[in-house]
């Protein structure tokens, strides 16, 4: 059983966890005692419940594999009379799962946009079927903020940026716009991100979990704001962002905006358009689907709807032409090979720009086999080898099976955009030893997975739980909501710094479930401190199992910190002139760490070399330290 990477992190959010529990505690003593958590997971704020003194308290859950954590928590924390119901809050009813409605209803179901997790229809359906007249939902509210923005990193993810691309490629990109797929918006950590804010922060809707009326409206498809917001200064807007406040109670909100928090931002990204101070935005936002959808228009701003060729395309598509370095290696690359007789080629990255520009130097070069059943993508190649003169040259396929000749070129790309080799690499295996020449080129010559040792406070979080995230606090005294908010702070905090704190028994039963490797990191998303040369981890190779052992040496351990994770990526080969690292930030695709905190703080302490041995089968990689 699996169990969603961002239960580690939300358990890790420790503010976020003392904040529900304050809220929590608050509404109990004010007589809510009666509680029903929807979507418990672990079961944390079931067990806040508890401890505030409810008299009855009731989880529900769909996941087969978080009510069973559940239901392990519950019973070490001697919680054994929260009732867990596996099954979603839409299907219970009353009296057949819980006797009768419930004072207070408590949930943590939010994703970045607020509403991305069926928000509304469980809060409505709540209301109708589980939660007393009187009652009261924690939290009881949110305020959506948003703006807009000029951000490289953005821009990089979501469009593709022509004028580099151009600058070392021979095709024609007259007249094409690239822009994601994404019918939606991405969810993204800009803590560490270059961003400028083109407008000033503008709160765009609040919305009351507790009052039935406007979450009906908010059900709705359609509109539900539009404002103005005027451009601060000269700039590129690459789109609009929002974040939200989640009231928990009249005093206490979490900030969703705040770097350290389980949530990230919600991006709807924009073909990057000019904009000058004083311009004014006309800010829309609505509901589709259940979820949010933000877009803007300016008589002034050239926006995308002015492209009359743009091209929604996957992200792997975009990150691949944005990677400037590599696109300029395989343009140089096929230029290497001009004394090759080189007629026909298959390519299979993610936009052939390898295959096509052999096509376009080469006049020897007879035909491009690309297979694609993206039937935009489709659209998009007919058009580049219409501007560039190679109409006839390029045959589209679903299947390998079409290609009728020996190919004297094949490139093969396997690389995932989340930071590891795809599955099929046996399929192009087959490619290449049926399909290739006897003197056919097949790029690229060799792929290494590299390795580095690293410090990150971030990375544990995203692979475990630390106990000391999820306190408990023994006091049963609670906070005036009728003092100012200064006398009501300084009560607080003069109390947390009194309590007895205890740890919840959460992480033995959840770190069951841990996975050490993490996949799709990029420099945005954590921090880390450099503790070794980069090595070379193995060559990949699809044929055979091998063995290797790599000694990274003794690392020191006098100061204040020692490695705690490896992160890893690849070395692309295209020849012993053209190599290409995948670690930058500009990469096509992402990299990945595997976290190794106990086992190499064993190693070290002990003064010992680290070594690590990597066991590989047919490209794929297993990774583990060797403690001699």
């Amino acid at each position: 059983m699996a169990v969603d990477r961002w239960h580690f992190t939300m358990l890790n959010d420790k503010q976020r966890n003392n904040a529900f529990e304050q809220a929590i505690r608050k509404k109990v003593s004010q007589g809510y005692n009666t509680v029903l958590d929807v979507g418990t997971g672990t079961g944390l704020l079931s067990l806040y419940a508890k401890d505030a003194g409810a008299t009855k308290v009731y989880a529900c859950e769909c996941s087969e594999a978080m009510a069973l954590i559940a239901r392990e928590v519950f019973e070490s924390n001697d919680a054994t009379d929260i009732k867990l119901i596996p099954k979603l809050s839409f299907d219970l009813k009353v009296p057949e799962d819980i006797p009768e409605r419930v004072k207070l209803i408590v949930t943590e179901t939010f994703d970045a946009g607020l509403f991305g997790e069926l928000v509304i229809p469980s809060m409505i359906n709540v209301h109708m079927n589980l939660l007393d007249l009187n009652g009261m939902v924690i939290p009881m509210g949110a305020t959506v903020y948003t703006a807009a923005v000029e951000c490289e990193y953005i821009r990089y993810k979501s469009s593709v940026v022509f004028d580099k691309v151009k600058y070392y490629c021979p095709l024609n990109f007259d007249n094409v716009f690239i822009l994601s797929d994404d019918e939606y918006y991405n969810t993204e950590n800009l803590e560490k991100v270059q961003i400028n804010y083109i407008t000033e922060p503008q709160m765009l809707f609040n919305v009351n979990f507790n009052n039935l009326l406007e979450l009906r409206e908010f059900c709705k498809d359609g509109i539900k704001q539009m404002l103005q917001a005027k451009c601060k200064y000269n700039g590129i807007i690459d789109g609009l962002i929002t974040w939200f406040k989640l009231h928990l109670d009249e005093e206490i909100s979490l900030d969703s905006s705040d770097g350290k928090s389980c949530w990230q931002f919600a991006v709807f990204p924009t073909m990057p358009a000019a904009c000058h101070e004083g311009d004014v935005l006309t800010i829309k936002a609505e509901t589709l689907k259940g979820k949010l959808k933000c877009s803007y228009s300016a008589s002034n701003v050239q926006s995308h709807a002015n492209y009359t060729t743009l091209y929604h395309l996957p992200e792997e598509v975009i990150a691949f032409l944005n990677d400037f370095d590599y696109v300029k290696l395989l343009t140089e690359i096929s230029r290497y090979h001009e004394n090759r007789k080189i007629k026909y080629i298959l390519d299979t990255s993610p936009f052939p720009i390898y295959g096509l520009t052999l096509l376009k130097e080469f006049k020897d070069c007879k035909v491009l086999y690309y297979k694609t059943d993206n039937p935009t993508l489709r659209i998009l190649i007919d058009q580049i080898t219409h501007n560039s003169g190679l109409q006839g040259k390029v045959e589209i396929i679903s299947d390998y099976k079409e290609i009728p000749y020996p190919l004297d070129s094949i490139f093969i790309h396997n690389f995932d955009i989340k930071g590891e080799l795809k599955d099929d690499r046996d399929s192009y295996y087959e490619i290449s030893r049926n399909l290739l020449t006897t003197n056919g080129v097949l790029l690229p010559q060799k792929i290494f997975l590299m390795g580095q040792l690293v410090y990150s406070e971030d990375l544990p979080n995203m692979v475990y739980v630390q106990d000391a995230n999820v306190l408990r606090y023994s006091f049963n005294t609670y906070i005036d909501t009728n003092l100012d908010s200064q006398d009501s702070q300084y009560m607080r905090d003069n109390r947390i710094n009194k309590v007895k704190r205890t740890n919840y028994k959460i992480a033995e039963h959840i770190n069951k479930y841990k996975i050490n490797q993490i996949f799709d990191l990029n420099w945005s998303l954590y921090s880390c401190e450099i503790m070794s040369e980069a090595q070379i981890l193995v060559e990949i190779n699809e044929t055979e199992t091998t063995e290797t052992f790599v000694n990274f040496g003794k690392i020191n351990n006098k100061g204040k910190t020692i490695p705690n994770a490896l992160i890893c990526w690849y070395k692309i080969q295209l020849s012993p002139h053209h190599v290409h690292n995948t670690k930058n930030n500009e990469s096509f695709m992402n990299h990945t760490a595997i976290v190794l905190e106990d086992e190499l703080r064993d190693i070290i302490l002990r003064d010992k070399e680290v070594k690590i041995k990597i066991y590989q089968m047919k490209g794929l990689v297993k990774i583990t330290i060797l403690n001699l």
